[in-house]
């Protein structure tokens, strides 16, 4: 083992200017969901990162098959049972206040900038060529393998994969496998993925809107009607949110505008939500007694600043994945109603049943309707898993960090895949940089991670 390990690892090094190369020109590609086109179902910037991949697997002398633009496929080996490894090459929007251009995989101090860097680019390449090393070795004779190597490129990650969806309707599930795409020292199990919607018809000549994804928190919100800009200066001044709010008249219209700062959704206590700043404000100042302002002492009473569901009554926690967490996306005005998206990840001895029933029990005081979007359920191997264990045994032969593994309150691909957890590239005490400006991968944890996934995908591939 010692051998193959160094093996692998000397071939890493000898690739780093490629690893580095290809991890640059992949942030450069905005691959942000768009609108559908014929062959690209989530837009062309999509579909550009997808052909990349395709172009760099053909390269690297994978057999590839594209399944419609949703999915890629990069395989070797004829073995019936496979090692399967699953990256995702959309991104967020890159939101505002970055410091670097978000799309030009900027190098500066030892670290690759741009969004999509650490989420999932960088270790979607990292685990690509740790799996090209272990295929040229195979190639070589100097290791053998006893399952097949599949990579998987997925599309849509970001908002609902149905990439995989529709991947996994046309190809097998893996026999083992992962997603570089959360944490080491490896996922054991992952809270419920849960987004929905809270509506209300309303009156009255106003605009909202705030936010971008449901699983972002929101960094910016604009609310235009009408009032007196002097008492909207006066309400923000008094709570203090002088910096985190602006006034002015725009169009015969007053405009307040929020900001925020932005974080992961299943990190919603790491940002600062705008769309809650918006409503704290607007609860002082809207005076009009209609619809809309019942909605606005609902979010009052209800949501606020809490991100932990105990103002809705869903304050749920258990010992093995911690208390549900809460994170209000997006709020716009659609037509004569106000549409509220909020994502929420609840632990793992919870039932969606339970957050429903709580949640439409304090709806219905307001008449406000619930609409559920997505719900995946919760996801969770023993520790004595061959994969957990195996997975985490590699981490600890690179580190020497006796960590246990973990459950997250992020969603990934392995939702999706049965036999797949996360793993990686985030350790212990690294910054949380996903989904926030000047997003960012370090050189040095970018060729970590592609020894590490090297030495998984090899240790996987080899039968108990």
């Amino acid at each position: 083992m010692e051998n193959v390990r160094k093996f692998i690892n000397e071939e890493i090094e000898n690739l780093k200017e490629d690893i580095i190369a290809s991890t640059v020109e992949l942030i450069k590609i905005k691959s942000v969901e768009s609108t559908a086109q014929d062959g690209m179902p989530f837009g062309k910037g999509v579909n550009d990162a997808l052909v990349f991949c395709e172009d760099l697997c053909q390269k690297l002398e994978f057999e590839t098959k594209n399944f419609d633009g949703y999915a890629l496929e990069a395989r070797f080996g004829e073995h019936s049972e496979d090692v399967c490894v699953i990256g995702h090459l959309d991104v967020v929007p890159e939101g505002d206040g970055w410091s670097v251009p978000p799309y030009e995989g900027v190098i500066k101090d030892g670290k690759i900038y741009g969004r999509g860097a650490i989420d999932d680019k960088g270790p979607t390449v990292a685990a690509l060529y740790g799996m090209y090393v272990v295929k040229k070795l195979a190639e070589e004779g100097k290791i053998s393998l006893d399952r097949a190597l599949r990579f998987v490129f997925g599309t849509n990650e970001e908002s609902g994969s149905k990439c995989l969806q529709y991947y996994f309707k046309k190809a097998k599930y893996p026999t083992v496998g992962f997603t570089p795409d959360a944490d080491f020292p490896v996922i054991q199990g992952e809270k419920g993925f849960l987004v929905f919607e809270l509506s209300k018809k309303v009156d009255g000549n106003f605009f909202i809107e705030g936010g971008e994804r449901p699983n972002m928190v929101p960094d910016r919100c604009i609310f235009k009607g009408i009032f007196d800009i002097q008492k909207a200066k006066d309400v923000i001044s008094k709570k203090g949110l002088e910096k985190k709010a602006e006034v002015y008249e725009e169009n015969g219209m007053a405009v307040i505008k929020t900001k925020g700062v932005s974080a992961h959704g299943s990190l919603p206590f790491k940002g600062e939500n705008a769309i809650s700043y918006m409503f704290d404000i607007l609860q002082d100042l809207y005076d009009r007694e209609d619809e809309f302002k019942r909605f606005v002492e609902f979010y009052d009473k209800h949501i606020g600043y809490d991100v932990f569901g105990k103002n809705l009554n869903i304050g749920f926690e258990d010992q093995k994945s911690g208390k549900l967490v809460l994170n209000v996306g997006m709020v716009r005005r659609e037509d004569d109603r106000i549409v509220l998206t909020i994502n929420i990840r609840y632990p793992v001895d919870t039932k969606y049943e339970d957050i429903e029933r709580e949640i439409k029990n304090i709806i219905k005081e307001y008449e406000i309707d619930y609409k559920q979007i997505t719900d995946m359920p919760p996801l969770y191997f023993e520790k004595d898993h061959f994969l957990i264990k195996t997975l985490l045994d590699v981490y600890k032969e690179f580190t020497g960090d006796e960590a246990q593994p973990i459950v997250i309150g992020g969603g990934t691909y392995a939702r999706w895949a049965k036999n797949v957890v996360a793993f990686g590239p985030n350790m212990p005490g690294d910054e949380e940089v996903a989904h926030q400006k000047d997003e960012y991968i370090s050189i040095e944890r970018l060729l970590m991670c592609a020894k590490i996934y090297a030495n998984a995908i090899y240790r996987l591939a080899k039968k108990e």
